[in-house]
C-alpha cells in the first residue's frame, strides 16, 4: 500500500512540483493550499507524513505544525518544514514547532526524497 503524503503549500506550482517528485517514487499525495486546509484534510484522511511550507495566508506552517502536535490522532505523524526561509532563528522556530526536518528551498528532488524515505522507516 503506497504512502499517503501531505503537501501544504499557498503556491500551485510548488505543490504541483512537490506531487509530481513524490509520485515518481510511488507516494500518493493529497494537498492544500493553507494550514486551515491542510487540518481539515488531516481530520477526514489517513496521511502518513506532512511536508509544509512556512508562509502561508490563514494559518503560517509554526502554528499548523504546533496545532498537528496537539492533536490526538496525529500528533506524531512526520513533519517537513520546506521554506524559503533559511535563518538559523527560522530553523530554532520549526523545530520548537514540532518539525522533524526543516528544509529550505529549493531543495533537490533527491534530498526531498532521502527526508522523505528516511522519516517513513
Amino acid at each position: 500500500m503506497a504512502r499517503v503524503i501531505l503537501v501544504v503549500d499557498d503556491s500551485e506550482t510548488v505543490r504541483k512540483l512537490l506531487t509530481l517528485t513524490l509520485k515518481m517514487k510511488g507516494y500518493q499525495t493529497v494537498t492544500a493550499g493553507d494550514g486551515m486546509e491542510a487540518l481539515e484534510r488531516l481530520a477526514v484522511g489517513s496521511v502518513d507524513l506532512v511536508i509544509t511550507d512556512l508562509n502561508m495566508p490563514e494559518m503560517d506552517g509554526y502554528e499548523l505544525v504546533s496545532t498537528i502536535r496537539r492533536q490526538g490522532p496525529n500528533k506524531d505523524i512526520p513533519v517537513i518544514m520546506l521554506s524559503t526561509e533559511g535563518e538559523e532563528e527560522d530553523r530554532r522556530r520549526g523545530l520548537d514547532a514540532g518539525v522533524d526536518l526543516y528544509l529550505t528551498k529549493p531543495a533537490s528532488p533527491q534530498q526531498l526524497l532521502s527526508s522523505v524515505e528516511k522519516l517513513l522507516v
